[in-house]
């Protein structure tokens, strides 16, 4: 199984000083450096580096991040640029097979049971599908690729956006995101996904092998958050993720994830693999905001008395004291699509379904005997995430008025009991019934992301934020090509009231007051 880690060689201290560049001290002439700008000077910091004799050039004008090969003059020329807040080395993405953070094959930790899960009926999606199918809502999904198969037919994904590069074998060469895709929403006779009548959007960030660098990421939220309204993109998929080592007000990747939320998009993330441990959740799914997806065992059973918080699921505290997994779906030999060809298929060739019926007809219509090698098991929190992004997609395509929040607030009101864990399982068909729960109330969002208010004119400098209901923000006013990214001197600000009269309330502000 594919999980996903981001080896970050250097974390991001928060700091920003107009007086004096924060440069990371192991950043070097001839490396990449991420490059946090101020709003609006992306593509002039871009310029003259470039002039400066700095390669691999790239701005991010919507996140406001220029990333650069530097020279040593351009190294010099980061340095004294006063529209410079802080440069640090990239960081690595990779997607690590096979084992999690214990050691452990993440098919046989914690179980011996071989038989595969029986997927999307564990958390009753086809008996949701009277109700709802997920038709109208666009999912993203920011992976490995989504490759072609005949359970994704002409017109499933609307949109694709590569920043990963081309080697490899066909969309997607790695193999983990046709398989993510097909439990989110394929449609073929044989095989479906949770929503199966969703569409997709593919966001590529990682290559054949797995692996990318952090200014992946941070382009392929660039792009999506220029092509969200166009696309109508509701949902985005997350199996991503890196060990939380600071608060979320300090993590650039929950300053992206809060971006796309509060766009509209409900986000939907990964706990982690390194379970059973307390306090292992990886970030951006430790942000408080997003839903976080834990990985459930459903033993291949129907029966629910049997089902287990699965042992590699990491669970809460986060670093900053919530608690996290916000619901947990099936994670253990999942079967899904298999992008043929693919790296994953060649290195992990006896997850490959090669039997007929039972291993892939659990929950479609008719046989698979034509459709042999069609299908791979896979095991994680990735996996889960897809489950619990298949059943946003279904919550929204009943309730298309609905705020990430209120998505949340109905996938945790859905939940039942799994023995023995303090999370619970998300059940499809009470999502789309449930009244919404109460959820991330009182929550500050990411005070990087904050100065995205202060620099879109929402509100100014000095504006108190204790108790602001955040989604009740007309956050359409804000221009999100000014976002800038570095932290600001919270010493400043007073959190004791609120000046409400400079926030633009939507018609009806009671719908969210109390999220």
């Amino acid at each position: 199984m594919l999980v996903f880690a981001l080896l970050i060689g250097t974390s991001w201290t928060g700091r920003a000083s107009v007086a004096r560049v924060d440069v990371d001290p192991a950043l070097h002439a001839g490396d990449v450096a991420l490059i946090q700008v101020a709003a609006g000077t992306a593509w002039t910091v871009a310029a003259d580096l470039t002039s400066a004799g700095a390669t691999d050039v790239a701005a991010f004008d919507s996140v406001n991040v220029v990333s650069a090969r530097l020279s040593d003059q351009a190294l010099a020329t980061v340095a004294t640029d006063r529209a410079v807040l802080r440069a640090t080395t990239d960081g690595h993405v990779t997607a690590v097979g096979g084992p999690n953070g214990n050691g452990k094959d993440l098919d046989e930790f914690g179980s011996n049971n071989k038989k595969d899960s029986l997927g999307i009926e564990a958390i009753e999606a086809p008996n949701a599908w009277g109700r709802s199918t997920g038709a109208g809502v666009v999912v993203a999904l920011m992976d490995t690729g989504i490759g072609a198969h005949p359970d994704l037919p002409a017109g499933k994904v609307i949109a694709r956006a590569n920043f990963a590069g081309t080697a490899g074998v066909g969309l997607d060469p790695a193999g983990h995101g046709t398989h993510l895709a097909g439990i989110i929403a394929a449609h073929g006779s044989t095989f479906r996904g949770v929503a199966p009548d969703a569409r997709l959007v593919d966001i590529r960030v990682l290559d054949q092998n797995g692996d990318g660098s952090l200014h992946n990421v941070v382009e392929g939220f660039d792009w999506l958050l220029k092509n969200r309204s166009a696309l109508s993109i509701r949902v985005l998929n997350l199996s991503l993720g890196t060990t939380q080592r600071s608060s979320y007000h300090e993590d650039l990747l929950a300053a992206l994830a809060e971006a796309a939320w509060f766009s509209g998009i409900a986000v939907v993330a990964a706990a982690g693999n390194d379970g059973p441990v307390p306090g292992t959740v990886a970030t951006p799914g430790a942000d408080p905001f997003v839903i976080t997806a834990g990985s459930f065992d459903d033993q291949g059973t129907p029966s629910q008395q049997d089902d287990r918080e699965s042992a590699f699921s990491s669970r809460g505290q986060t670093v900053d004291g919530f608690a996290k997994p916000d619901v947990l779906a099936p994670g253990r030999r999942v079967v899904s699509l298999r992008a043929n060809g693919a790296r994953l298929e060649l290195t992990k060739p006896d997850r490959v379904v090669t039997s007929t019926a039972a291993n892939v007809n659990v929950n479609g219509n008719g046989n698979n005997k034509d459709n042999v090698n069609l299908y791979i098991r896979m095991s994680g929190t990735s996996v889960s995430s897809a489950m619990v992004s298949g059943v946003a997609a279904l919550i929204l395509s009943a309730h298309a008025d609905y705020t990430p929040t209120k998505t949340k607030g109905a996938l945790v009101a859905s939940g039942r009991s799994v023995t023995g864990s303090v999370s619970r399982a998300v059940t499809a068909t009470t999502a789309l019934t449930a009244t919404p729960r109460q959820v991330n109330r009182l929550l500050l969002p990411s005070r990087l992301l904050m100065t995205t208010l202060e620099n879109s004119g929402v509100a100014g400098a000095g504006t108190t934020w204790e108790g602001v209901t955040w989604e009740g923000v007309t956050w359409e006013s804000v221009t999100w090509e000014s976002v800038s990214w570095e932290s600001v001197t919270w010493e400043s600000i007073s959190w004791e009231g609120v000046m409400w009269e400079t926030v633009s309330w939507e018609q009806d502000p009671l719908l969210d007051s109390a999220r």
